[in-house]
């Protein structure tokens, strides 16, 4: 693949996958941790294991699909104005470099 739209275009979705993949189970049980009533939980590990308990493996990615967007989108935005600032400053750079 082309170091071009592409391949960023590809590799921000990767990333936004992954990231939702890796981080959507903490942040369930960070937010319903947070949310208890005081004593509810002991700590964010019951949490966890009450919550796969009472609501299986699936519960873990509830709201994934936002999150899956919000991720991605964010991806997109800083893989591509990444990929431009780099092209842009190598190019001014090798002009700069080559006037000495």
């Amino acid at each position: 693949m082309n170091d071009a739209f592409p391949l960023h275009f590809s590799a921000a979705v990767c990333a936004g996958a992954v990231t939702t993949t890796l981080t959507s189970p903490v942040d369930v049980v960070k937010t319903r941790y947070v949310n208890s009533s005081p004593g509810e939980f002991k700590s964010p590990i019951q949490c966890a294991g009450v919550l796969a308990r009472e609501g299986g493996f699936k519960l873990f990615y509830k709201g994934c699909v936002p999150s899956f967007f919000r991720f991605t989108g964010w991806n997109l935005i800083m893989f591509m104005s990444y990929e431009q600032l780099r092209k842009v400053i190598s190019r001014k750079l090798k002009s700069y470099l080559l006037k000495f």
